[in-house]
């Protein structure tokens, strides 16, 4: 099972929601308004210095087949952008335990 995590900035995140619901990636939540000073790309603090600021959404799989394919997804995405900032940030990791019953 894993759980993977995506920081992106607020102006891709419907791009990055609506490639998530196209291949069939249903469970996922998001956080608005998030400040962020990623390893790419400008801070976005939501200061007037550092204007604007992050979304993250966070993915629960308990088939780690389909989260790999969903990582390669998100690997292609940041290949094609050509503008940093709009690149995403991306981590995984392993669940011991994910139920909704």
């Amino acid at each position: 099972m894993k759980m993977i995590y995506i920081s992106c900035n607020v102006s891709t995140s419907d791009s990055i929601i609506k490639l998530l619901e196209e291949n069939d990636v249903a469970d996922y939540q998001v956080v608005e308004q998030v400040n962020a000073k990623n390893i790419i790309g400008a801070p976005r603090l939501n200061t007037p210095v550092w204007p604007g600021y992050n979304s993250v959404i966070f993915l629960q799989f308990s088939n780690n087949d389909k989260a790999y394919e969903v990582l390669d997804i998100l690997k292609e995405y940041n290949k094609s952008q050509f503008n940093i900032n709009e690149k995403i940030t991306v981590c995984s990791w392993e669940m011991d335990e994910y139920f909704w019953e």
